[in-house]
């Protein structure tokens, strides 16, 4: 792209700000699958307890397809990556809708595989490409695009589950598949990479004389500031999932009628979209340390909240709960991704930005087995072993503080030696971290 001026990437990054923003709103619909279980099990005759195995097989392609995406965005490109994401999504959700009925393979195999793919490899590429514009703010524009992510369950999800009785099922699925896959389409067409020189136009503190990118030398598997900061990303991804997967069952449990419960799912969802915004913008104006710490603090609070409410029988401390919940989860992925820019640079910020979210399969495997080790109908002991494990995430902030502040110290060093050298980057890289 040819250099702009500082209006124009202004205004340009605004439209794709906002256009992104719509189309992870259609995609986060995949996540809307607690809201369309039900009415599969019903219009499809299919068992329960084998259509929920969806959500985990949906959730492992999603993160696998983030990491393909990024592969293939470099030798393809940002447009025809999302044109891949719009035809999976499409094939996904289109065919479960003319082929789901009767058969727990088809919605395997279509919405567990194809919609995750899809969703991933559309997830990533917009993220990786619309943050890449905002190095001033790179929290607040993780956090709006994380809130629209967040909030396609509870109002297309909604809004879908409510037109299904009277159009059908199937028909609501491919309506859903041709809508989304439109969308991603109007993106491809108008998504594309900032100037080279926007990080010294929109955030000079953060440049160097020759645009070198200090970071860029290091790879996340490599670091040990990594994998520190996925013990904390896995621990409140299980508490989160622990909480939103069960939400409706357990506000009952603990003394709510079915209504209410209903709507506390859609409440904890709004809640979930909202932290996004507000974890980015503590963020920006803090640090990552800060945020994780915050996000962490809130995630003991939840656990605390639930344990009290089911040995006290006091409800409301379950609404609380649950609040938080929804705040913490939803907190992650803007922590991952302005995490993996700011530490990482832009030049292979999709595979980083995949890795960091590959802590969602992981969480997700963490809540399995804490729930069958104790028992997945116990809920106080569940949220017991998930109270301890939000301990430890919280005091994880810790050595990643530490070990973040060293690192930050060996940028800082290798962008003045750059400077001082006047060379665009080091030829070989610096030890990981």
């Amino acid at each position: 792209m040819p250099d702009m001026t500082v209006g124009q990437i202004k205004s340009k990054r605004v439209l794709y700000l906002a256009l992104s923003t719509l189309t992870l709103l259609f995609l986060g619909l995949i996540y809307a699958f607690s809201m369309f279980a039900a009415p599969i099990c019903t219009t499809f005759g299919l068992e329960k307890s084998a259509v929920g195995l969806t959500f985990n097989i949906m959730m492992i392609t999603f993160c696998v397809g983030a990491v393909i995406g990024s592969q293939i965005e470099g030798k393809i490109g940002v447009r025809n990556t999302l044109f891949v994401a719009a035809v999976l999504f499409f094939c996904g959700f289109a065919g479960t809708g003319l082929f789901g009925n009767g058969s727990i393979t088809v919605v395997y195999l279509c919405y567990g595989v194809l919609g995750g793919l899809g969703v991933g490899v559309g997830y990533n590429s917009v993220i990786a490409t619309t943050n890449v514009w905002f190095p001033d703010k790179v929290g607040f524009s993780s956090g709006v695009l994380m809130m629209g992510f967040g909030l396609g369950s509870l109002i297309l999800g909604t809004l879908s589950v409510n037109l299904a009785p009277t159009l059908g099922l199937g028909t609501v699925f491919v309506a859903i598949g041709v809508i989304t896959a439109l969308v991603v389409v109007v993106l491809a067409c108008t998504l594309r990479r900032p100037p080279a020189n926007i990080v010294a136009l929109m955030a000079p503190e953060k440049a160097t004389a020759s645009g070198y990118d200090p970071g860029e030398q290091d790879t996340p598997l490599k670091s040990s500031t990594f994998y520190v900061y996925w013990i904390w990303a896995i621990i409140v991804i299980a508490i989160g999932l622990a909480t939103i997967g069960n939400c409706a069952s357990d506000a009952q449990a603990v003394g709510f009628d079915v209504g209410f419960a209903t709507l506390l799912v859609g409440l904890v969802s709004t809640c979930n979209g909202l932290a996004r915004v507000v974890i980015g913008l503590i963020y920006d104006k803090t640090n990552v340390k800060i945020t994780m710490l915050v996000d962490g603090l809130i995630a003991v609070a939840a656990c605390a909240c639930i344990i009290g409410a089911f040995t006290t029988g006091i409800s409301a401390l379950y609404v609380v709960g649950a609040f938080c919940c929804g705040f913490c989860y939803g907190g992650v992925p803007v922590v991952a991704s302005a995490f993996a820019r700011q530490r990482y640079g832009a030049k292979k910020y999709p595979l980083n930005l995949s890795l960091a979210n590959f802590a969602i399969v992981f969480g997700s495997i963490l809540n399995i087995v804490v729930q069958g080790a104790v028992g997945g109908d116990n809920r106080l002991a569940v949220f017991m072993v998930m109270g301890v494990l939000s301990l430890v995430a919280a005091l994880d902030v810790l050595p990643f503080s530490k070990k973040w502040n060293s690192d930050m110290k060996m940028l800082e060093g290798r962008k003045a030696k750059a400077a001082t050298e006047g060379v665009d980057a080091p030829e070989t890289a610096a030890a990981a971290s």
